[in-house]
């Protein structure tokens, strides 16, 4: 009796091991939608800036995260940003009353990072700029 129960508890395990059942056919596709990928990041220079908050409504920046656009009919395309400790060094296309113009820009924020300088690029002396509500 104790060759029949031997055989008996080999042969469910390895049934339960999946050795006896035949393979199955691959199954067809899910109607279930794909996990949606990681959402990029936005840059924080994205939105909109503005030497005081006065100017917010008629005389922000806006920034883009390809571009930016002044309230004085600068415009400038971003052509490449690089993202640094301190802030972007960013390669652009400006307009500004002149044919385009490729400019560096260097944009850096304070430690809350509400306010944010820019040098370079074809702004003289452009003020710290803070973020719009």
């Amino acid at each position: 009796m104790t060759r029949p129960l031997l055989f008996m508890t080999l042969a469910t395990s390895l049934a339960a091991c999946g050795v006896n059942e035949p393979e199955t056919p691959p199954s067809a596709p899910s109607a279930v939608a794909p996990a949606a990928s990681p959402a990029v990041a936005t840059p924080a220079y994205v939105g909109r800036w503005a030497a005081t908050p006065a100017l917010c409504s008629d005389g922000a920046w806006t920034f883009r995260h390809d571009g930016l656009s002044t309230a004085g009919e600068v415009s400038c395309r971003f052509d490449g940003v690089a993202a640094l400790d301190e802030g972007y060094e960013i390669a652009a296309t400006c307009t500004a009353q002149a044919p385009p113009q490729t400019h560096r820009l260097h944009l850096s924020f304070t430690a809350a990072g509400e306010t944010m300088n820019i040098r370079g690029g074809p702004f003289d002396d452009p003020p710290p700029l803070s973020r719009c509500p």
